[in-house]
């Protein structure tokens, strides 16, 4: 495979993984937000906004394995 295809699905990865690492750290704020105020109203807006970025977070992995699973062998 041409090396700069290489280096592009490399930094892609990086890339995918950052942004999953960055959306699992919010999850975690939210989650503990969530739960500091209780069930008043408005949590559940945030309980959607969770599972929105854990689903976010969950395709942007996959594309990184995907990306990976293609890569040739060294």
């Amino acid at each position: 495979m041409d090396p700069l295809l290489l280096l592009l699905r490399e930094e892609m990865t990086r890339k995918l993984s950052a942004a999953a690492g960055t959306m699992a750290a919010t999850m975690e704020v939210l989650t503990a937000t969530r739960a500091i105020a209780g069930d008043v109203r408005g949590t559940e807006s945030l309980r959607a906004a969770i599972q929105e970025l854990g689903d976010t977070r969950d395709h942007l992995l996959n594309q990184a394995r995907t990306l990976e699973a293609f890569a040739p062998h060294r």
